[in-house]
Parts: structure tokens; sequence; C-alpha cells
């Protein structure tokens, strides 16, 4: 007697008849991660897109699988199986190249003259007098022009050495949180907040290479720069993933 088999769960399913079989809510598993209830329900109907791109979406799909009890990579891989477009799949490892059997002589030929070179020239510079000590007026020399301090009146009337080029302006971007939402924070790779906010708060940052901001609803966000208004980020319940770059950063000023 035959047993009748259905087709396989799709990832999201199983991410959700785990969490039920565990006797959990969606905010439950929101808090435990520090993610959104909205994060949750659209990972468990599918709606990949929905979630922040990037290294973001994978994170949150490995937080959410660990809380409930699934193998984080296995989902994860699903998922990309399930949504290519969305989740595409990282690269594969580069391959590795044999070396022809005719090349290891040579290898080795050149291993040893690497090895010999140093040995000749420690000898040449330690039995010659004249090349040691032109060796160290070179080095004197050297060090001597690294530690003077630039000053016009040292400079050649022609013109040689150019003024030390100015520190860059200070960035600051000033957050100001209009309702409580979840906000995620990114700072050059550095997670600097990753909370619910409250309604009032207000978060000053230094712009370094790039800020990335995360949350659960971008209308609840809005910022300044450098004590200029920024633009709108987005509608009220809209995903909030936000980079903002140091070579683009006059781009989120408004207009008016």
């Amino acid at each position: 007697m035959f047993t009748a088999v259905g087709p396989p769960l799709d990832p999201a399913t199983r991410l959700r008849l785990a969490r039920e079989a565990k006797g959990v809510s969606t905010r439950q598993v929101a808090e435990s991660t520090k993610l959104s209830v909205r994060a949750i329900e659209a990972l468990e109907s599918g709606r990949v897109s929905a979630l922040p791109e990037g290294i973001y979406r994978r994170s949150i799909i490995r937080s959410v699988a660990s809380e409930v009890g699934l193998d984080p990579e296995q989902l994860l891989r699903d998922f990309s199986i399930s949504h290519p477009v969305d989740l595409p799949a990282p690269s594969g490892p580069c391959a590795v190249v044999a070396v022809p059997q005719g090349r290891h002589a040579l290898q080795g030929a050149l291993a040893f003259i690497g090895a010999i070179l140093p040995l000749v020239a420690g000898v040449a510079y330690f039995g010659w007098p004249s090349a040691k000590a032109a060796g160290v007026a070179r080095i004197t020399t050297t060090r001597a022009r690294a530690t003077e301090a630039w000053r016009p009146e040292i400079v050649p009337a022609g013109g040689f050495t150019e003024a030390p080029a100015a520190l860059p302006r200070p960035v600051v971007v000033t957050l100001t949180i209009s309702s409580k939402c979840q906000l995620r924070i990114v700072a050059d790779g550095r997670e600097v907040l990753g909370r619910t906010v409250e309604q009032g708060e207000s978060v000053p940052i230094e712009l370094g290479d790039e800020l990335l901001l995360l949350g659960d609803n971008a209308a609840a966000v809005q910022f300044s720069i450098n004590g200029q208004a920024g633009r709108l980020l987005g509608a009220p319940g809209d995903v909030l993933s936000v980079r903002i770059g140091r070579d683009d950063y006059e781009d989120f000023l408004a207009r008016y």
C-alpha cells in the first residue's frame, strides 16, 4: 500500500508552521529578533521584496529561522531558490587552477633567487663603507624632511612645496523621530543603533563614507544635514531602506 506524498512546502509556509509549532506570535518573534512585525509577516507570506535589500535581507531570514528553530542556512538557500530575483544566490568559490608539472622547477629556481638576493645585498651594504655612509645620509635627510613643518618662509621662490590639504568639512546628520518605530542605523559597516525609538528622540551622527537607515516606517524618520532640512524618505508605513553617502548626501536635501 502506497501513501500519497504531497509537494514540499515552500520556505515561507515552513517558517510560519515552525513558529506556530513553537507557540509564539509574530510580535514575540519581532521583539526577540529586534525586527518589525511587518517584516516577520512579509517573510511568512513570501513577500521577500518588501524586506530591506542586500545583506540585511539575508540577515533577517537567518535571524527569524534561528528564532523558530529552523536551520538558517538551509532556509536561506530555499528562499534563494524560490525567489531568485529578490534573493540571488551568492557567487560560488573561485576555481582552482592546476599548475603544470613542468613549472615546479622554474618556481623553485625563482624562490632560491628571491631568498639569496637579500643576503647578497646585505653583504654589499656592510662590506662597502661608502655605500653604507651614503645610505645613512639618505635616511637622515628623509627623516629630517618628514619632521619639518610647512611654513611659507621656507618655500623656494620657484615653489616646490605645496601646502597640506585642508581637512574635510564635518558632515553631521541629525535624525528626528516623529512617531514610535523600529530603526536600525549602520555607519561605515558598523551598527550604531538598532531598537525601537520613541517620538521626539533626536540622534546626531557624523557621516563618514556612508550611512544606512533601515526601519519599518519611513515617514517617522525626519533628518537634517549640517542644519539643512532633508527630504522625505517615504510615505507612512513604507519600509525604510536608505543609503546616504559622503559623495551624494546633498541629493537628500530638501529643495524649495
